[in-house]
């Protein structure tokens, strides 16, 4: 079963490792203190010698420090250096995707980012690749990342052009899972809980399933349809449980600084999947 649509949205938190970060020093200078002294003066008279009076000033320099304070945004990552709100694109940002369905149809397909949609009971944001309505073939990843570092991912939607009624499948927890990835790229992300499926026709359940996600590869360029791309982080997704009948499956996917998501491998709704046209 080759689905891992909510798996993607916490790879995004990666990207911040191939950005790289600087820090900007700055230093304070003082003025140094001077002394001057006052010639010698001396006087004399025909009948009379008086002895010359020396006289001395000292002048003094005061010095002053200067301290800038700087405000940080509070949801900078501890290790990476960046916002969290300038990992997304702003909403109704595009791009397109060429994407070879599990059929293998070539497809070029938009790509989007959307707030405030509703679903299943709540406010989400949402990431979309294709049109997802009944008969397209599409994904649609529902979360929320009001807090800085955390995706909080409520589910996902696949759908199929040979699929007239609805999505051909749904994953979704009953609480959305929160994936912290602070410790990430140095410690793999584990996690393990239950997840709903549902499927077009009627049907479903609720499994146990297990998760890991850890770094492949970092700072290296990888070949898109739209060109070489760089550099980017590689991840690698495991999911296992009963979700998988014991066994397990992985799937690969890059992501780039600017350009987010550029590739994926047997990933939901589609077996491949690159950047054709840039997000802007």
């Amino acid at each position: 079963m080759r689905r891992l649509g909510i798996m993607w949205v916490l790879a995004l938190a990666l990207i911040a490792a191939s950005a790289g970060c600087g820090d900007d020093d700055g230093t304070a200078t003082t003025a140094a203190s001077s002394t001057t002294a006052a010639p010698t003066t001396s006087t004399t008279a025909p009948t009379t010698t008086t002895a010359a009076t020396t006289t001395t000033s000292t002048t003094t320099t005061s010095t002053t420090t200067t301290t800038t304070t700087t405000t940080l945004p509070e949801d900078l990552h501890p290790v990476a250096g960046l916002s969290w709100a300038d990992m997304f694109p702003p909403p109704g940002a595009t791009a397109t995707y060429r994407v070879t369905t599990y059929a293998g149809e070539t497809l070029d397909l938009p790509g989007t980012f959307e707030e405030g949609v509703e679903w299943r009971g709540g406010t989400w944001d949402r990431f979309v690749i294709g049109t997802p309505e009944p008969g397209n073939e599409a994904m649609a990843v529902y979360y929320d990342r009001s807090e800085p570092w955390v995706f909080a991912v409520k589910g996902d939607e696949v759908f199929t052009a040979a699929t007239a009624g609805g999505p051909e499948m749904v994953e979704m927890f009953a609480t959305p899972l929160g994936f912290d990835t602070m410790g990430m790229p140095d410690t793999p992300f584990e996690g393990e809980t239950e997840i709903t499926l549902e499927f077009a026709g009627g049907g479903g359940m609720t499994v146990g399933v297990t998760y890991l996600l850890e770094v492949a590869a970092l700072g290296e360029d990888v070949e898109v349809a739209a060109g070489t791309l760089g550099p980017t982080v590689q991840l690698r997704a495991t999911i296992g449980g009963a979700f998988m009948n014991g066994g397990t499956f992985s799937l690969d996917m890059w992501l780039h600084p600017e350009q987010f998501l550029v590739k994926m491998t047997d990933g939901p709704a589609f077996r491949t999947l690159e950047l054709l046209t840039p997000w802007q």
